[in-house]
């Protein structure tokens, strides 16, 4: 079961091939326990290309832009995906209905576009000041920890609606053991963030965790709850803030 349940989590939240699993109440219920484990994926694989930038002499260009495309292939754009759908609703300005609406219209506004191009703009200037230092090493981390804020809305914060992916997840999840799992995920990946670079990592942590406290009011208050969209505009904008964060530092030689 366990097995299955991590099979799911990595066939519903990357492209990393998995063998093929039945998607029924018993194999989604440990599903979100994993969904940091494609996090951890992701880090790796920044890491191993900022490694082979630094040892090669990279430009910096080739150093830089694998940075977001590399998130951006192993989730196959999933998160992306919620961040366009959830910025055409926000910028509709209006009913929570309509706005619900919109999140599963599958065409895409004109104000979804610019959002992603400006956020993946901001992304690139900071993450091109990265460097191997331990303030990098750090921001490899939050994509962990992004991962664990939203699986953890996804448990406990109230669905949208009653229908789609993340409520069969929500409504399928073990909610003691999944929350458990996720506070301990959450520990071990803060105490790692602050024993690699501790001002860098602490503040990273205190800024995901204010914008996940303004995540679940922005989501009940204009939505009336979460949805799978939502979740993964929170990843997308977890991800540009820890890289401004990091950005920042590595600057300033922390």
């Amino acid at each position: 079961m366990i097995f299955k349940s991590f099979a799911v989590a990595f066939s519903m939240y990357s492209k990393i091939p998995m063998p093929r699993v039945e998607w029924n109440e018993k194999n989604l219920r440990y599903a979100l326990c994993f969904f940091p484990f494609v996090g951890a994926v992701t880090g790796a694989l920044l890491f191993c290309w900022m490694f082979l930038c630094q040892r090669y002499s990279a430009n910096l260009l080739l150093q830089t832009l694998p940075l977001l495309a590399i998130p951006l292939l192993v989730t196959g754009g999933i998160h992306a995906d919620g961040f366009l759908d959830t910025s055409d609703a926000l910028s509709s300005y209006k009913s929570k209905e309509e706005k619900l609406l919109i999140l599963k219209d599958p065409h895409i506004g004109s104000f979804a576009v610019i959002k992603f191009l400006l956020l993946c703009l901001i992304y690139l200037a900071f993450a091109s000041a990265f460097e191997l230092c331990n303030a990098f090493y750090s921001w490899c981390l939050s994509f962990v920890l992004s991962r664990i804020f939203s699986a953890f809305a996804a448990v406990n914060f109230k669905c949208a609606k009653n229908d789609g992916t993340l409520y069969a997840f929500s409504t399928s999840a073990a909610k003691k053991i999944t929350n458990a799992v996720l506070v301990l995920e959450w520990l071990l990946c803060a105490f790692a963030m602050l024993y690699l670079s501790p001002i860098s990592g602490t503040c990273m942590i205190v800024l995901l965790a204010l914008f996940f406290i303004y995540f679940r009011l922005m989501a009940r208050n204009k939505f009336g709850g979460v949805t799978g969209d939502l979740c993964g505009w929170f990843v997308c904008m977890a991800e540009t803030i820890a890289a401004a964060s990091s950005g920042i530092f590595i600057l300033l030689g922390f």
